[in-house]
């Protein structure tokens, strides 16, 4: 028997993995209320079920090549916690960050002048040579940047006003008012 928490889990990872692609031939066969209320692949952004509200956030790589990332984020507790992911060019990786979530930034929340992406510049391997992407330097509050329910996407992608030639950007998507 598959708990309840793992059905959602299954839900939350077929979501990633349709990337939001709304009016897809895989996406045409579902009911639209349920991708937008229980997938959030609508207008609305994702939330997970229950008592539970959530923030999700997206790391997106447009650069032409491999990256490494890392996402941090500070809960109301003051805890700092950190994942570190590693991202096929074209794709996006994300967690669901339970609330409350006080700070979220790519890199470190207790060092914004910390390198949160760094593009690998050979065939994936482990001793690849690498660039690493200026700081991001900015940390998202909650409240003020963003709310529980909203999407966050860091968008790490090309740039020629860069010394390294790459750039984080920040895209954050509101969650539908009740």
């Amino acid at each position: 028997m598959i708990s309840s928490c793992c059905r959602w889990a299954g839900l939350l990872a077929i979501a990633l993995a349709l990337g939001g692609c709304v009016g897809s031939p895989i996406t045409a066969s579902f009911n639209p209320e349920f991708l937008s209320d229980v997938l959030g692949l609508g207008t609305s952004a994702a939330s997970v079920p229950g008592d539970a509200p959530a923030v999700l956030v997206l790391i997106e790589n447009h650069t032409g090549r491999w990256i490494d990332a890392q996402l941090s984020w500070r809960v109301k507790s003051d805890v700092v916690d950190e994942r570190l992911f590693t991202i096929p060019n074209g794709s996006e990786l994300g967690e669901v960050l339970i609330c409350p979530v006080e700070e979220i930034t790519l890199g470190d929340v207790g060092n914004l002048s910390a390198i949160g992406a760094a593009v690998r510049l050979g065939n994936q391997g482990p001793n690849d040579p690498f660039v690493e992407v200026e700081p991001f330097g900015v940390l998202l509050k909650d409240g003020v940047n963003y709310e529980c329910g909203d999407r966050i996407t860091f968008s790490v992608r090309t740039s020629s006003a860069t010394a390294s030639g790459y750039q984080v950007f920040a895209f954050i998507q509101r969650a539908e008012a009740p």
